[in-house]
Parts: structure tokens; sequence; C-alpha cells
């Protein structure tokens, strides 16, 4: 059951890998539905849903795209992810991270070492 758009080489570095707990996931209806709206986003690499434990693994370029776009995404067609303080303390530190790496990837070289800044 898995969708994959790339491979893994082509996100390099700003390649993350994100379990979402999805509690209203039940049946392989939800999980082909929330496998096909991901892959279609730019920057998701891989959507692997687990039925058993409700859940849902999906690998993307953070780079491209952001926790807050997958969650909303997800929202957008009745899969909205756990809550709780858990919750939202893992969506705080993801989507953090995210933005940390959207910034850094758009950031200049660092100059050579042997020559001084401009």
């Amino acid at each position: 059951m898995k969708a994959t758009r790339g491979t893994a080489a082509s996100a390099g570095a700003w390649e993350v890998k994100r379990v979402i707990r999805l509690p209203t996931l039940e049946d392989a209806a939800d999980a082909t539905r929330a496998r096909e709206v991901l892959a279609a986003l730019p920057g998701v690499l891989e959507v692997e849903p687990d039925l058993e434990r409700r859940r849902l693994t999906v690998c993307y370029d953070s780079s491209r795209l952001d926790y807050r776009t997958l969650t909303s995404t997800l929202e957008g067609v009745g899969l909205a992810p756990a809550g709780g303080l858990l919750g939202r303390i893992r969506a705080s530190l993801w989507q953090y991270a995210d933005t940390n790496a959207r910034e850094n990837a758009k950031a200049p070289p660092p100059p050579c070492c042997n020559q001084p800044p401009k």
C-alpha cells in the first residue's frame, strides 16, 4: 500500500519521515483517499498507511513541503490527526523543524575557507 513519487535520493538531506496518527483512519477507502491526496502534493516521496495502528507514514522533502500543509490536506478530506497535548507538541516541533529546513535550503552556500567574504 505504498504510493511513491521520486526516489529517496531526490530529496537528499531535506528528506524527513513523519508518522501521523489518524484516529479516523478506519478502512481501506480512508487509506486510499489519504494516500491519493498526499501523493498529489509536490515534495511527497512516499505514503504508507497502517490500518491496524491507525497511522500514516509520510516521507517528504521538507525544503518543499511542511507538516502543517500535510495535516491541513488530511483534514480537508476528513482525516484529522490525533489531538491532545502530545499531538500538539509533536505537530509544533515538526512544523518548526520543517520551517528551519526550508530556510536552510534557501541559504546561500558559505564562502570558501581561504577567501574572505565580500
